[in-house]
């Protein structure tokens, strides 16, 4: 059953704008037609169309979707090469369960992300939202604006990071050594991999470093391995 954003109330719920064009014209569906509608934090229903026009869609709630939410909040801190790596990270994090995503500006980024980064939120939002249906889970990721590596490792947050040099450390210690913590951030370099120095500013803010496993994967794939070792 197809899935889509919707505003969700007590007994109804409205799909509104591209989301409700998507409903009509694209899907066909019809009055009286069931449904499956999530708003993104985790509400998840079956319902009913009781009531479509141009670009608004009403409906009625059924019955509520039982909530799978991962064990970890994952927060993937990742410096992305390209558009097409980034909005890549975007659809398969999504897919795993990341709760948020932060693209970041590191040492040896070759991608300007902070660039005009708001006129590109609306299609990372929509590649998510696109994954949410694919993968049919009720929650949709945050993506937290862009920043530099030196002030996202500032926060306080148990976290760890993908060292190419680091050949003990795994997954799995770095989650036992932080205590299973429920909230959870990792970072992921470029290409090119971190400084010295970055990961020296790393160990200052009680950021492990952890193993992927014995071959330099590309920065993408780092990503996705993370997050479904975590996940």
């Amino acid at each position: 059953m197809s899935q889509y954003l919707a505003d969700i109330k007590e007994t109804e719920f409205f799909i509104m704008d591209e989301e409700a064009h998507h409903v009509c014209t694209v899907a066909r569906c019809k009055e009286g037609e069931e449904i499956t509608v999530f708003n993104g934090k985790g509400l998840q229903y079956t319902g009913r169309i009781e009531r479509i026009q141009k670009n608004f869609v009403r409906g009625s709630l059924l019955k509520k979707v039982p909530l799978r939410r991962p064990a970890v909040e994952l927060e993937l801190f990742f410096a992305p090469n390209s558009r097409t790596g980034l909005e890549e990270v975007l659809d398969k994090g999504t897919q795993l369960g990341v709760a948020a995503f932060c693209p970041i500006v590191t040492a040896r980024t070759e991608y300007d992300v902070l660039k005009r980064w708001e006129d590109k939120f609306p299609r990372w939002r929509q590649i998510m939202l696109s994954a949410c249906k694919q993968c049919n889970t009720p929650l949709l990721p945050e993506i937290y604006e862009p920043v530099t590596f030196l002030h996202a490792v500032q926060d306080k947050i148990p976290s760890l990071i993908t060292y190419e040099a680091e050949e003990t450390h795994t997954v799995s210690w770095g989650l036992e050594k932080l205590c299973a913590p429920k909230r959870l951030r990792v970072y992921v370099g470029p290409a090119g991999g971190w400084t010295d120095e970055e990961i020296v500013i790393a160990a200052q803010y009680g950021i492990l470093p952890i193993t992927l496993g014995v071959n330099i994967l590309r920065a993408e794939t780092a990503c996705i391995a993370a997050a479904a070792k975590i996940l």
